[in-house]
């Protein structure tokens, strides 16, 4: 039964997967939000709780995530081709070599902690500084279970197995959810830390499993002299770098968001992973679904396949993202207040949070679009170029919101940072146009037209709609728009023949467990 279940599948099947996958964890993202926000609102403590997140991610961004995202996965790949010992050999070194060095330092961090936390937060309440200690020292364990997490994750994802790499997101939001259900009365704002680390454990966890299904059987050893893994290291450096400048990026926004007024940091991020729903859903779950066949592509100096999935990939991107921007600002306080409202977050939360979001929604189709371009280039094994831009991008976004926010206001957080992916995907486009070439321009500007005409429509029944406020009631109508909405966007996408609708009509066939003939490969 676990390997019917936990079987390599191809990339429809894999789109289809994540995409389903993406909607039920974000949908549950957003319960956990919603729980976090009427039990604590946009307060000081919940900006205690996502400033705790800073040094955990910093190490999991500095020392693993570089090399899982930019190089493991393309250089295991080849050597699989290649030679598969080498490559299980490459994997036990990352798996033992990560682990232990991320073990080592978040038993640094424990320690010192007393001296990080009033170094890093020198301005902000001497109570709010122990709370962000002591959740710092939780959270360190989800440093070491997700590195060991997102390795196996990517060696599965070699392997075509994409079941536990979609599930284990979801496990994670249900595990924060109960540690603020269950613990919230006993530990307050703390219990939500221990939700993390539980979330953690069922992520790692469910990948554990998937893995036993698989060739591949993990052995405690460390090669450093190995060529594939001196290779990963000298692409890793690049993107790891990268990393640290986005997490650099994240330390300004809690400090400007904490100095601005408390609760502006919580905000921010309410804000911000409301607008990631769709990013996560078609930017991240279509390029994750079709990474694996762009450096097979590369492996096998199959150009036109490469080129292929790059085109079909960004139009279908485009084809949810640019709805979702327009839905979004159109209706940014109704969602939040469908979303978060209760408890005591309320109308001035409400307000906060929905004027973020607006801005924040500009972002979405860019934001998406990274997330295939960059893996373009990773699939060539090119980290260098990725972060160079995203370094020079994250500066310009961190010392902009650095000067400007403070004056301006805290709607310049989320200006600011759609401006800056704006700049970084028409730079990535520059630099990856000669491997571009064989692009399809004319299919592509008819798919985008196509899909900018019944965004239009979809705009006009929005704002028509707005008069169900005064008949129904409140919440119900909002409910009513956003639906009708998303039924204008997809009749009007069905009456032109949208060709990226096949993406939806093959995730519902798969869904209902129907025979699909749509091609979306």
């Amino acid at each position: 039964m676990i390997k019917t279940w936990l079987k390599p599948i191809g990339v429809g099947k894999a789109t289809a997967l994540i995409s389903i996958a993406s909607f039920l964890s974000y949908a549950i993202g957003l319960l956990r939000d919603r729980i976090i926000a009427v039990h604590f609102g946009t307060t000081s403590a919940t900006d205690a709780y996502n400033a705790s997140f800073l040094i955990p991610d910093f190490l999991f961004n500095l020392f693993i995530a570089g090399a899982l995202a930019a190089a493991f996965l393309p250089v295991f790949s080849e050597y699989l081709v290649k030679d598969k010992e080498e490559a299980h050999k490459i994997a036990d070194t990352i798996l033992t070599g990560g682990t232990l060095l991320i073990g080592f330092l978040a038993l640094v961090a424990f320690i010192f902690m007393d001296k990080l936390t009033p170094f890093l937060f020198s301005d902000i309440d001497p109570s709010m500084r122990q709370d962000i200690t002591n959740m710092t020292r939780l959270m360190l364990s989800s440093a070491i279970l997700f590195s060991i997490s997102n390795t196996l994750g990517n060696i599965l994802m070699a392997y075509k197995q994409f079941m536990s790499y979609a599930l284990s997101p979801i496990l994670y939001n249900l595990g924060i959810i109960l540690g603020v259900v269950f613990l919230n009365e006993r530990f307050g704002i703390y219990s939500a830390a221990i939700g993390v680390v539980i979330g953690g454990i069922l992520h790692c966890g469910i990948r554990f499993l998937d893995l036993s299904t698989s060739e591949y059987k993990f052995h405690f050893r460390a090669d450093y002299k190995s060529p594939g893994f001196k290779k990963i290291i000298k692409l890793m450096i690049p993107q790891s770098i990268s990393l640290v400048a986005q997490q650099i990026s994240l330390y300004v926004f809690a400090i400007v968001g904490m100095n601005i007024l408390a609760g502006g940091l919580a905000a921010f991020n309410f804000a911000r992973n409301i607008k990631s729903f769709p990013i996560s859903l078609f930017g991240i779950a279509f390029a994750t679904a079709v990474f694996p066949y762009l450096t097979n592509a590369i492996s096998t100096n199959n150009h036109k396949e490469y080129v292929h999935h790059i085109q079909k990939t960004i139009q279908r991107i485009l084809f949810f993202t640019i709805p979702s921007m327009i839905g979004m600002m159109l209706l940014a306080t109704p969602i939040v207040a469908l979303i978060l409202s209760g408890g005591i977050f309320k109308e001035k939360s409400i307000e906060l949070t929905s004027l973020l979001l607006f801005f924040f929604a500009l972002s979405i189709p860019f934001e998406s679009i990274i997330h295939i371009l960059s893996r373009s280039f990773y699939a060539l094994q090119n980290t260098v170029t990725p972060m160079i831009i995203n370094i020079c991008t994250t500066i310009l976004i961190a010392v902009f919101t650095w000067i400007v926010a403070p004056i301006w206001g805290i709607q310049w957080f989320a200006i600011i940072w759609s401006i800056g992916f704006v700049l970084q995907v028409i730079v990535l486009l520059i630099f990856l146009r000669k491997e571009l070439a064989g692009f399809g321009f004319k299919e592509f500007f008819i798919s985008f037209a196509k899909t900018i005409l019944a965004t239009g429509l979809m705009a006009a029944a929005i704002i028509l709609s707005q008069s169900l406020e005064g008949i129904i009631a409140v919440k119900l109508s909002y409910v009513v728009r956003i639906f009708f909405g998303a039924g204008v966007f997809f009749l009007a996408a069905h009456l032109i023949k949208s060709p990226e609708l096949s993406s939806i009509k093959y995730i519902i066939a798969r869904l209902f467990k129907k025979p699909a003939k749509i091609n979306i490969d």
